[in-house]
Formats: structure tokens, sequence, C-alpha cells
């Protein structure tokens, strides 16, 4: 250990000699060691290796380690690896040895409950002891005191005394005379406080918990001395808190439009940083200070009126004032009108007649803010469809050689962007959406019509996105620009140059000002589910951008509600599935699917693999299941829960969690982890049986389950057993690229566990041709699409799914939670191809518990 960091060593054994190990170990090294004792310690280091709680000097911060203590799918990893999981009750004493008005120095001691010196025990290597040969850790507040005493930097001596003292006082820890008379007050929270100064400006004033702290705050002062009689009080800011008032000192005084703004998106205003108070959290809690509102025309008996698109409530606007004053500040998100700040987007230019019918007729230009499609109708935009598609040239400048299909789509956008239209892909996962969509921006860079290009998506497929274009399409490689991180720009007039931005949905929530400025080109929308809820920041970002054309991206439009289908959509086309409320009268309420796709055919292309691809990928073999039965140990541990469940519902979700963990594997369960063998885990038993089947065949599989707990079992008996590494791919995994990449690269036999959702977009690992759901999901779209990173394009062998189950006639004789899984699983298999009809995953849920309570 070194500092606030842990670092591991291996080492390689023998009679004669003992070499450090290079990790992580090399295919070779590992097929080398994996049958040595002791190596289950070096499985769990790679399993926490692979995810974000590591730095990348392959060290555990000891801030992580806590954090990992109170994860209990995290917990035995970290025992594995021979860190301590028991924490030693004990009494801390604080001394201060150094001069407090030079250079202040401390002693921590450790003491048992009877006062005796636990260094007089025991090692002591902070936050851990050592003592008897058990391995102990100190409770966190212990180590933080620890940190600020002999680790932290800090710019004065006060600051480091306070911090002290505050953490002391707060656990009671005993301190000396020094810290004990001295009186410190140590400042790592604020507020801000919003006051007007006038009807043009405001100040954001620093808010303390009294009056002191506050004018030391408001001042930023490194230290601040009050005396009271015979008493003094120094104040002392964190160095944090130092750092965020210095960035908020830069915009205290808010005039203009910047007021709105800061209460609409107040990380718009800021430099990219990490603030101590949470800026999007106090946006919220003082909605209303300063009024901000959403004018819309409405005609009703006769006359105009206005109504605020947020609330409904009628408006006194002056038309002709209020469009001289927009017509004033062409560039302005927010005009003055009558003490309200009004956002002025295209919609409300286009009401107060402010756009040209030279802009009129482009559909793009009358796009920023649309949300009030939600009530009514109020913005649509027209086409052209009644053009023929076009035989549309495959671009030159392409790298590849493309499918019949791929072509056709690549038309179909050119054909709806060339008609004034716009449009949803949906083809089915592992069709080449990306491929199709490269396609467009070639054949948009030919005539001109490319730059500025948009592409929003998740950041985890930036990458992917990068890698297709530099071998697929190299003209555009130079021409990317990623929006992202700390040093990001800012400034309009260089981003609106930008020609291919990639930009997450979260960053463009952040800077929608900046880039609602610009006329885009394109918009392309990928993995487009994540805009499905019409209310989210997310989704009224990227609907108040403007565009020439846009493209929605997804293999799944609908997950949960139809709801989600119709927000696409008017990210998409507005106005061509009508208005929320008339679309859920339309669609929703009446179930019309006929009208429904009537409606949706101009503007959406579905394509699956059985459709165009059955005669071009390998054969997909979806297997019988292998039914087992429980184990003696599994069927005590089930009936204990059975009798939970017949006692209290409320406890259905868990009860049933726990029961297919219980199947997976019963280790999972901390009282019986060590006691179980290989018989006690029927599943295990039959997972090895087909690993050695693969194996045979030198092949890989791809091992679903999104249990942390039952994929650290089987990445330790796998490894344990055969020699090679077992990659985990889940929420927690880092580098999911580079571990595809490397998992790709492995030569013959391999074994990679995912997690189904992690796993559901972006990854493409047609090197495994077998698939296992080790556990089911409750969505069989969610179960297909895990499916999906094997069998798509780029596969050369036919694919294997399989399923093994487990059964319990004493306790569940009318099936366990895995046979009724996979009975309505089956069931609801037809619903899973057809991606319009929303999956109802909580009926599916309850229609489970129902089974159990019968």
């Amino acid at each position: 250990m070194e500092n606030d960091e842990i670092y591991f060593q291996f080492y390689g054994t023998s009679k004669k000699s003992k070499n450090l190990l290079t990790i992580p170990l090399s295919d070779f090294q590992f097929r080398e060691s994996y049958t040595w004792s002791h190596f289950d310690k070096y499985l769990a280091f790679e399993e926490l290796m692979e995810t974000d709680y590591f730095s990348e000097n392959q060290s555990l911060p000891i801030s992580n380690f806590y954090e990992l203590i109170e994860n209990e799918d995290f917990k035995p990893i970290l025992e594995r690896m021979g860190l301590p999981v028991v924490q030693m009750p004990v009494k801390v004493e604080i001394q201060m040895t150094g001069n407090s008005g030079h250079e202040p120095e401390f002693e921590i001691f450790i003491n048992t409950n009877e006062g005796i010196d636990i260094r007089h025990l025991a090692l002591v290597e902070f936050p851990f002891i050592k003592m008897s040969g058990e391995t102990y850790y100190l409770n966190q507040s212990i180590w933080d005191v620890y940190k600020a005493a002999k680790l932290d930097s800090f710019d004065h001596k006060y600051e480091q005394i306070a911090k002290i003292q505050k953490i002391s006082n707060l656990n009671d820890f005993d301190v000396d005379d020094f810290l004990t008379r001295e009186k410190y007050e140590y400042i790592e929270e604020y507020d801000l406080q919003p006051t007007m100064l006038d009807d043009n400006t405001m100040l954001l004033k620093i808010v303390g918990e009294s009056d002191e702290l506050t004018s030391h705050l408001n001042n930023n002062n490194s230290q601040t001395t009050i005396k009271n009689s015979n008493e003094r009080t120094r104040i002392v800011s964190s160095q944090q808190v130092r750092e965020d008032i210095n960035i908020i000192n830069q915009k205290k005084i808010l005039k203009g439009e910047e007021i709105p703004q800061f209460f609409q998106n107040p990380l718009s205003l800021f430099p990219e940083h990490e603030f101590q108070f949470d800026l999007e959290s106090f946006s919220k809690r003082v909605i209303g200070f300063v009024e901000i509102k959403k004018p819309r025309m409405q005609y009703n008996e006769g006359k105009y009126s206005w109504f605020d698109d947020e609330s409904g409530e009628k408006l006194d606007i002056d038309m002709d004032e209020l469009r001289k004053d927009v017509a004033a500040k062409p560039n302005s998100n927010f005009i003055k009108h009558k003490k309200m700040w009004i956002f002025v987007d295209n919609t409300l230019r286009k009401e107060l007649n402010l756009i040209d019918d030279e802009e009129k007729s482009h559909k793009s230009k009358l796009r920023l803010d649309i949300l009030d499609n939600e009530e009514n109708l109020g913005y649509s935009v027209s086409n052209e469809l009644n053009k023929q598609f076009k035989d549309f040239p495959v671009p030159s400048t392409l790298n590849a050689t493309l499918y019949d299909y791929q072509i056709e789509g690549f038309r179909w956008i050119a054909s709806l962007a060339d008609s004034n239209s716009s449009g949803l892909l949906a083809d089915d996962m592992g069709l080449g959406k990306t491929m199709q969509v490269i396609t467009f921006l070639l054949h948009q860079q030919s005539l001109g019509k490319f730059a500025p290009t948009l592409i929003v998506l998740p950041i985890a497929l930036i990458e992917n996105w990068e890698n297709e274009i530099n071998k697929f399409a190299p003209s555009l490689s130079n021409k990317i620009y990623i929006h992202q991180g700390p040093n990001r720009i800012r400034n309009h007039s260089i981003l609106e140059k930008q020609e291919l931005i990639f930009i997450s949905y979260d960053t463009l929530k952040i800077d929608q000002l900046l880039f609602g400025r610009i006329n885009f080109q394109n918009i392309i929308a990928d993995e487009a589910q994540n805009i499905k809820n019409h209310s989210s920041e997310r989704s009224r970002a990227l609907r108040a951008m403007k565009s020439e054309f846009r493209l929605a991206m997804t293999g799944t439009p609908v997950e949960n509600s139809l709801e989600e289908l119709w927000t696409i959509m008017d990210f998409v086309q507005p106005g061509a599935m009508f208005s929320l409320n008339e679309f859920k009268k339309s669609f929703i309420k009446n179930s019309n699917v006929d009208l429904l796709m009537k409606t949706l055919k101009p503007y959406y292309l579905r394509r699956t693999k059985k459709e165009v691809l059955s005669d071009k990928l390998p054969s997909k073999h979806i297997l019988a299941p292998t039914y087992l039965q429980a184990s003696r140990i599994q069927k005590n541990i089930s009936e204990t829960m059975l009798q939970s469940i017949h006692s209290k519902r409320g406890n259905m979700l868990t009860v049933i969690g726990n029961l297919r963990q219980l199947y997976a594997h019963p280790g999972v369960f901390e009282h019986i982890e060590k006691k179980v063998n290989i018989d006690d885990a029927p599943k295990l038993k039959e997972l090895i049986t087909l690993l050695d089947k693969v194996k045979i065949s030198n092949e890989k599989i791809l091992i679903f389950t999104e249990f942390r707990k039952v994929q650290s079992i089987l990445k330790k008996e796998i490894s344990s057993r055969y020699g090679v590494h077992v990659p985990i791919i889940d929420g927690n995994t880092k580098n999911r690229s580079e571990v595809v990449k490397d998992f790709g690269n492995q030569t013959g036999f391999g074994v990679m566990l995912l997690s189904p959702k992690a796993a559901g977009v972006g990854l493409t690992i047609t090197s495994a041709n077998h698939v296992l759901h080790y556990t089911r999901w409750w969505n069989p779209a969610v179960e297909n699409q895990s499916t999906d990173r094997a069998y798509r394009i780029g596969q050369t062998k036919d694919v294997y799914v399989y399923q093994i189950i487990t059964q319990d006639k004493e306790n569940f004789p009318n099936g366990t939670v895995e046979e009724i899984m996979h009975q309505m699983l089956i069931d609801k298999s037809e619903l899973a191809e057809n991606v319009i009809i929303p999956f109802d995953t909580k009926l599916f849920k309850e229609q489970l518990y129902s089974f159990f309570e019968k």
C-alpha cells in the first residue's frame, strides 16, 4: 500500500526462485499458472481490475475499497483477494505534536476498547490492522482523519487543523487540549441564494449556515478569525469550496438573458467543473424565482389568445411589442416582456411571423422546441413524400461492399432527405445500421449537404462509430470532432464550423443552448430509445435542435409504452403522429395497430435478419432447454424462501430474485458459500459439460446473467478449470470495446460473461458462436438482443443458443421460477418480434408473482 492506493503484486514461486509476474497475465502466463495454489486471488484481482473501481495504474484507491465493502456483490471478491472484510472496533485519540503556528503535526493513536495502544498488539498499516494472523479494516472516518493528518496537502495549516477537528468532533474521537481549546469552523458545504438587484440584474450570493460563514464565503478568504469576548473562532473553507467560489464569482452578477438561462440550465454558464454544490438540483429547487414562459398562440371563439406551454395559464402578451423585441434580438434565446422572461424558439418566431417564406419551406428552420405537440398539435413539418425513391449510386468513397438490403436502406434514407422528410431506421440489431448511415453521410458530402452533421449517441458507442468511419469512410475521418470533457469547445462560432460532431445525450442536455443556435444539415440519433421519455431533459434537448434532416436509429423503438414511439417520431417528423393526446386516443386506447403502421410507414423502415439475411448468415439453432433437478441444499433453502412468500407479498420481488440466484448457484449466499461443491450446483455442473463440448470444438461462448455474484462464481470456476481469461461485461466494466477486441483476438476456446442490459447495445462479438442464457431476463426482446451480439453480420459459423432450467418438484410442483419464466417467455416471444407493440414487463412480473401466491 502506498499513500491512498492499494497496490498488488503477484509472484510465481518454485523451490528455487520467486519471480515477480507482469499483470495482467498474458494468455501464456495464465495457462502456465492457473493450477497454482492461491491463483484464485489473482482471478479476484482480475475481476476488479476490469471495473471502474480500479485506477489506470492497476491499483485500488482506498476510497473505492470503502465503497466496495458496502456492496454485497463485491465484498466476497475483496475477501478472495485477501483484503479484510471485517471491521475492528477501536477507540481513536488524536494529539498535535508540531507547532500549530508553523508546521502542525499529528499523531493518531488506535486503542482497544480497554484503552491499550493497539500497536503493542498488532501491526497497524492504515486503514488495516493485522493481528493474530487476521487482517481487519478500520472505520472510514478513522481513515479520513489519518489521511488529513498524514497524506493530504493543504494550502495552509489552519485548513488541516480545522478538518481534523471537524472529523474528530463528528465521530467522538478523543483529542488533546489544543484541539479541544481551539475553535474552528470547517466549511465543506454552501448554498446559493439568487437576489434580484434590479429588473435586469441578478446576484448569486453564496450562503453559509450563519452570517459569519456567509461573509467568509463571499470574501473567499483562506481563513477568517472572529473574536467574541475571550473566545476566538477561525473559519476555514475546504479547497474544493474555494475552487467552486472562484468559478461562481466569474458569473456572480448575471445580466439580461443570462438570468433565465441560469435557471433553465445553470451548467451552461460555467466551465466544466465538479462542483461541491449541485447546480442542477438547485435550479429545480428555486423554480419560479424567475418567471420563464413559453408562449403559444391559441385560436378560440373567433380570437387569438396566448397561453404558457408548460402550465397552460393565459398570458398577457402584446403581440406587436413582443414581435418587435424578438426581431431586435434575432440570436437571443430569452426576451424580457412585461416582467416575464419569454423563451424564444422558432415555433414562437413562426407564430410572430418572423420566419420568411424561404425558411418556412425548410422544415428544420421551424424547429427549436416542440413540446406543445403534447396537448395540441402546435407544430408540424410538411414533406414531399409523393416523390419516388431514387436509385442513388453508392458513393465511390465508401470502402466496403454493401448487402442489397443495405443499399436499399441507404437509398431510403437519401430519398427521405431528398423529399424534405426524415426517418426512423429500426432494423434488427446486427444488420449494419451504422454502415447504412455512414454511406448516407458520404452521399450528403458529395452533394455539399454534409456539414455540419450532429451525431447524438450513448458515450460507449463513440469509439465504435469512429472506428467504422476510419475503416469504411476515411474521407470523413479528419472531419470528426468529439464534443466531450472539460476542454470541449464553448465558442459558438468555432463549434458551428466543425463538420462531424459526436456528442452524448447527457452532454447535449448540458450544452443545449450552445447547440440550439446551430443550423445542422443532419442530426443522427443513435440508440434513439434514449429519448423515449417525452418529458425528460434528454428528449427536450434533442428535440430542440435545428436541422435539415433527422434520422433516429434504434432496433427497439418501443420498450414499455407506445408513447416512446411518439416521442421518437416527434423528433423525426413532428406532427406525423399527431399530438400526444390524439396519438393516445387513436393508437393506445383503441389499440389500432393497422392504422398505426399505416401512419408510421412513410417514415419507418425495419428489416429483420430472418427477412434479409436468411441466405447470407449461418443458421441459428435455439436448442431445447436442458432440465435439471435442484440439489438438496437448493431445496432446503428454497423451502425457507417459499415460506416467506406465503407470509409477506411485499417481499415477493426479493424472494423471486433470490430464487433465481439460488438455482444459478447456491454459493451466492454468504452463509453457505464455502460449503458448496459441484454436486450442490447442478446448473454449473451442466455448464461444465457444455463448456467441454465447446472447448473440443475450439469455439467461444457468451454466457448471460445479470447477477454479479453469479458472474464472480462462474469466472472463478471456469478460469480455474480451463485456464482461460473469462472477461465480464456489465455496468461496471471499463473499456468495453477493448475487452471485446481482446476476446476476439484470443485464439481457440473462450468464455465471456455478460449482463443482458449492459451488453444490449454497441457490441459485436461474432468471435463467439455459442450463447447461453444462464439466468433469464424478463423481456424476450432483451434476450434476443443478447443473442444478437453473436448472431449478426460478420458471423461465419452456425450459432447455438442454450437454456438450462432447474426443477424442484418437492417445493414447486407447478414449476420453479425458472420453469415458469421460460414458459412465459415462450408465450410472449411473438411480441418480441414486433418492436412496435410494447412488452409490458410490469405485467409480466405480476403474472409471475401470481403463480407463487396460489
